[in-house]
C-alpha cells in the first residue's frame, strides 16, 4: 500500500474536521467521520480493513442523524460485505495517482488562462466549483458557501485557486500544504468550456506551485488519461462506498 496517498488524504480530511462548520466522530484507533454540512463533502477515513460491524453502524448513524451523503474510500479489500450489510452501496472507484517532480511533463496549454490564488472571493470559487462538478449555476446551497469560506480561511494548510478566461471564472482546484506532498482536490472546469486546454493550464500551474514536492491525487477513472499525459503514475484503485449510489 502506498501510504503517501493515505497520508495526504488524512491531512486534507483532518483540515476538514477542524473547520468551524464541521462535526466529527472518532472511529477505531485512527479513523474518523467528518460531516461538513454538505452532501458528498463529508467522509469516513478508516486506514485499515473494515471488520467491525459496530464501527460501520456508528458511522452510518452519525451521517443519518445529519441527513448527509458521504464517501468511504476502502483502504484494504475485505470489508465490503460489512459495509453492504449496513446499507451502504458501492459507488465507484477513485484511482490513486502520484507525480514525482523529476517526471513532470508539461502540456500545451491555453495561454489566455490566468490562475489566481483566492483571497476574499471564496463565493466565486464556490459557484465555479459547484458548476464544474455538476451543479447548476444558480442553485448553490448556502451551506456550500459556508464550507468553502471555511476552507479558504485555513490558508496555512489549504490553498484555493481560480482559473479565469476572458476575466470569467472557468475552473478551480485546491492544494494541500502538507510538508511532504502537494495534494490536489476540487480540480474541475465548467462543462461548457472543457476541451479548450484550460485543465492543461491549471495542471501546468499546479506543477509549478508544487515547489518540487511529489504531487498526489485521487482521480476518477475517466480523468486518468489526462493526468498520465503529465507523467502521473497510477498506484492503486480505491473503491468508494456511500449511502448515495451515484457520486461520480
Amino acid at each position: 500500500m502506498n501510504n503517501e496517498i493515505w497520508e495526504d488524504l488524512k491531512f486534507f480530511l483532518e483540515r476538514l474536521k477542524a473547520l468551524p462548520v464541521s462535526e466529527s466522530l472518532r472511529l477505531g484507533n485512527d479513523g474518523f467521520c467528518v460531516s461538513t454540512g454538505c452532501d458528498l463533502e463529508s467522509w469516513v477515513y478508516f486506514p485499515e480493513r473494515v471488520n467491525d460491524v459496530e464501527v460501520v453502524n456508528e458511522a452510518v448513524k452519525f451521517f443519518s442523524e445529519r441527513n448527509i451523503s458521504f464517501m468511504w474510500p476502502i483502504y484494504e479489500a475485505g470489508g465490503e460485505k460489512i459495509l453492504e450489510s449496513a446499507g451502504l452501496v458501492y459507488a465507484g472507484n477513485l484511482e490513486a495517482m502520484t507525480l514525482d517532480p523529476d517526471k513532470i511533463n508539461l502540456e500545451r496549454a491555453n495561454e489566455d488562462v490566468r490562475i489566481l490564488r483566492v483571497n476574499n472571493n471564496s463565493e466565486i470559487w464556490a459557484k465555479t466549483a459547484w458548476h464544474a462538478f455538476g451543479g447548476g449555476v444558480d442553485d448553490v446551497e448556502e451551506n456550500y458557501y459556508a464550507f468553502v469560506n471555511a476552507l479558504n480561511n485555513d490558508r496555512e494548510n489549504l490553498e484555493l485557486y481560480l482559473a479565469e478566461l476572458d476575466n470569467e471564472p472557468v475552473g478551480t482546484f485546491l492544494l494541500t500544504c502538507e510538508k511532504n506532498f502537494a495534494g490536489v482536490y476540487y480540480f474541475g472546469v465548467i462543462p461548457e468550456l472543457r476541451r479548450k486546454k484550460i485543465a492543461a493550464s491549471m495542471m501546468n500551474e499546479i506543477c509549478r506551485l508544487s515547489r518540487g514536492k511529489k504531487i498526489v491525487l485521487q482521480a476518477t477513472p475517466s480523468g486518468v488519461p489526462f493526468y498520465e499525459k503529465f507523467g502521473f503514475e497510477r498506484l492503486f484503485t480505491m473503491p468508494v462506498y456511500s449511502n448515495e449510489s451515484e457520486i461520480f
